[in-house]
C-alpha cells in the first residue's frame, strides 16, 4: 500500500478531504517527534544540573517515541486502507462522497489541526508537562482515525443501500409494504402497542401477556380487522430488504464489532439509518429456558438486538433466528417484545447456535430463585434484577425487564 496519489478532478471532494487528513497525520508525527526530542533534551539538562559528569555519554532506553510514531502511522494507514476498500467496493461514487461525509471528514481535519496548533503554539508556556502533551496528541490522532473510519463505513452503507434500491426495488415476493406495520411504536413504554391493520381474521395465541398476531401465508378471503400487538408475523422476504443495511452487515461479518455510536453514545443509534436503538451499553437481556428438562440461563447481547433492527424509527425488530429458519418472520415492536418472542418461540438449541446469545453458568441457582417469579441477585449497582422465563404449565409467570452486565463466556452445562 503505497503513498496516495492526488486526483486532479475537482468532483472527487471526499478523496481530497481524506488526503488532506492524511497530510495532517504526517504533521502529527512530526510534532510528536519534535516533542519527544525536546523531552529527552530537557531530561539530559536536568541530569547535568544534578552533577552528572559531562564526560559520560547519556543513553536513553525509551521506546515511547517509536511507539507513538508507530501508533500515529497506524492511524494514517487505517484511514487510507478504509478509503481504498470503499473505493474498490463502491466505485468512483465513493471518492465523490455526499454532504454528510464531507462535513464529517472536514470536522475531523479541523479538530486534529486544532490540537496540533494549540500544542505547538501554547505548549512551551503551558503548565502541562511534555508527556501530557504527547498523550493529548496521540489521543487526538487515534480519535480522528477511528471517527473517520466510521464515517467512511457509514458512507459505504448508504451507497450500497442506494445501489440495492436501484437494482432491486422489490423483494422476491413483492414489496415490503405488504407486511409493514403502519403504527408507531413507543419502546420506552411498558404497555406500548402498535396499531396493525390486517384484512383477514387473526389467530391469537392464548396465554401470552401481549397478543401475538399470526398471518397465514395463503389466505384469500379477507375481512377488515384491527389488532393491537407488539409482535406480528409476516411472510418471508429478501433478508437485505427486511433488515437495515448495518444489521445485515453485522450478520454477514461475525467478527465485526459494534460502532461507537452504539457503544459509547448516551443515546445509541444506528450509523446507517440513524434510528434510535433503545439499548443500555454494556448490558444484556437474560432469558431462562427449561425446555431441556432443567433451567438454563442465556444472555441476549446488544449485538444480537442490533442485528434484528430494521430501517426507520418505527420499523421495529425482525427476529434473525426466524429469518434463518423455514416459515414466517417475526417482527417485534420493541426490544422487550423481541426478547419475549425469543424466550417463548425458540428452543434452547437455537439459542446455543447463535454466537451473540451466550449461555451463563451460575452457581447455587436454586438459592437465588426459590419460590419466586422474580430472580433477585446481589449487585453492587442497584439495577433491575428480574428474568424472562420460558412458559410451562405450573411455572412462574413471565417477566421481561431484566438487563444485566454483559459477559462474554459460553460454557456448556453438564449433561447438555
Amino acid at each position: 500500500m503505497g503513498a496516495p496519489t492526488h486526483n486532479n478532478e475537482s468532483t472527487d471532494v471526499l478523496q481530497g478531504l481524506v488526503y488532506t487528513l492524511l497530510d495532517v497525520f504526517d504533521a502529527t508525527r512530526d510534532l510528536y517527534t519534535t516533542l519527544t526530542t525536546k523531552d529527552k533534551r530537557e531530561y539530559e539538562i536536568q541530569l547535568r544540573s544534578k552533577g552528572y559528569p559531562t564526560s559520560r555519554k547519556l543513553e536513553f532506553v525509551d521506546d515511547s517515541a517509536a511507539n507513538g510514531n508507530r501508533a500515529i502511522l497506524t492511524d494514517k494507514l487505517a484511514l487510507l486502507r478504509r478509503f481504498e476498500d470503499g473505493l474498490r467496493d463502491c466505485g468512483p461514487e465513493f471518492a465523490v462522497g455526499d454532504a454528510l461525509s464531507h462535513v464529517s471528514i472536514q470536522s475531523q481535519v479541523i479538530n486534529l489541526q486544532g490540537v496540533l496548533l494549540t500544542t505547538f503554539l501554547y505548549g512551551p508556556t503551558s503548565s502541562e508537562s511534555i508527556p501530557q502533551q504527547l498523550s493529548k496528541v496521540d489521543a487526538a490522532s487515534r480519535l480522528a482515525a477511528t471517527s473517520s473510519v466510521e464515517i467512511l463505513s457509514a458512507l459505504e452503507y448508504r451507497l450500497q443501500a442506494e445501489l440495492r434500491t436501484t437494482d432491486y426495488p422489490t423483494s422476491r415476493r413483492g414489496s415490503l409494504r405488504a407486511f409493514s406495520m403502519p403504527g408507531s411504536f413507543h419502546p420506552d413504554d411498558d404497555n406500548s402497542t402498535a396499531l396493525v391493520s390486517y384484512k383477514n381474521p387473526v389467530k391469537v395465541r392464548a396465554g401470552s401477556p401481549a397478543n401475538t398476531t399470526i398471518l397465514s401465508k395463503n389466505r384469500a378471503d379477507m375481512t377488515s380487522d384491527d389488532t393491537r400487538s407488539l409482535v406480528s408475523y409476516g411472510t418471508r422476504t429478501d433478508t437485505d430488504s427486511l433488515y437495515c443495511t448495518y444489521a445485515s452487515d453485522l450478520e454477514r461479518h461475525r467478527s465485526q464489532q459494534l460502532c461507537s455510536s452504539i457503544t459509547h453514545e448516551p443515546t445509541p443509534s444506528c450509523p446507517h439509518c440513524r434510528r434510535t436503538l433503545h439499548l443500555s451499553p454494556g448490558k444484556a437481556w437474560e432469558i431462562l429456558k427449561n425446555d431441556t428438562g432443567y433451567e438454563r440461563c442465556f444472555q441476549v447481547s446488544n449485538r444480537f438486538v442490533v442485528k434484528c433492527h430494521r430501517s426507520g424509527p418505527d420499523a421495529g425488530y425482525a427476529c434473525i433466528l426466524c429469518s434463518r429458519a423455514e416459515g414466517d418472520v417475526t417482527i417485534c415492536g420493541d426490544v422487550k417484545a423481541l426478547v419475549k418472542h425469543i424466550c417463548e418461540d425458540h428452543k434452547t438449541a437455537q439459542l446455543k447456535a447463535e454466537e451473540d446469545i451466550t449461555e451463563v453458568v451460575e452457581l447455587a441457582v436454586g438459592e437465588r430463585r426459590r419460590d419466586s417469579g422474580l430472580a433477585h441477585s446481589s449487585s453492587r449497582s442497584s439495577r433491575r434484577s428480574t428474568s424472562a422465563g420460558s412458559r410451562r404449565r405450573g411455572s412462574r409467570p413471565h417477566v421481561y425487564d431484566r438487563e444485566v452486565e454483559a459477559i462474554e463466556i459460553r460454557l456448556p452445562r453438564r449433561g447438555a
